[in-house]
């Protein structure tokens, strides 16, 4: 025989024999397994979505105590949500499916870069950006609030580049 002939067979010998093994210890559809039965642990059952079995009200005070917040650019309106805060988004959305009563505020805020008219002009359209794209990823439109706060209440110092920055931002609260 020749060497390229054995090499070949040996390598076809070696995926045989692994995925034997491999489905007679790790697949679920194996009859043997390498854990014996009085090891294998029960399943979880996972909770019901029920509102009756999940505290929302703890959950609401859970979301607005570390709020969805977006941030913006200088002069900006429209921003790019984290990873995060689109598990937040999924977070609200869940509240919301689960308390149809519940609504949401979503107050704009802008630095004091530049006029105040302008600023006051800025947050409601980060405010309503952020609202939009809660109404487009499933949140009834009548259930956003969205206002703006301009310049008045800031999160940081303004006299810096990064307050500025954290000046810049919408969030969300559950009402």
């Amino acid at each position: 025989m020749s060497k390229k002939f054995l090499y070949l067979a040996s390598i076809l010998l070696t995926i045989i024999v692994g995925a034997v093994l491999f489905w007679y210890y790790c697949c679920d559809c194996a009859d043997n397994s390498i854990v014996p039965d009085e090891q294998i642990a029960e399943p979880i059952v996972p909770l019901t979505d029920s509102s009756t079995s999940i505290d929302w009200l703890a959950i609401r005070d859970q979301l607005n105590s570390n709020p969805l917040t977006v941030y913006y650019e200088t002069y900006k309106t429209e921003s790019v949500l984290g990873q995060e805060d689109v598990i937040k988004v999924d977070e609200i959305i869940d509240y919301l499916k689960n308390n149809p009563d519940g609504s949401l505020l979503v107050n704009g805020h802008a630095d004091i870069t530049g006029p105040r008219t302008l600023n006051i002009k800025l947050s409601q359209e980060r405010a309503d950006f952020v609202k939009s794209y809660l109404v487009r990823n499933g949140i009834d439109g009548d259930k956003v609030v969205s206002s703006s706060k301009g310049p008045d209440e800031p999160a940081a110092d303004n006299g810096t580049p990064e307050g500025r920055a954290k000046n810049r931002r919408a969030v969300v609260f559950i009402n």
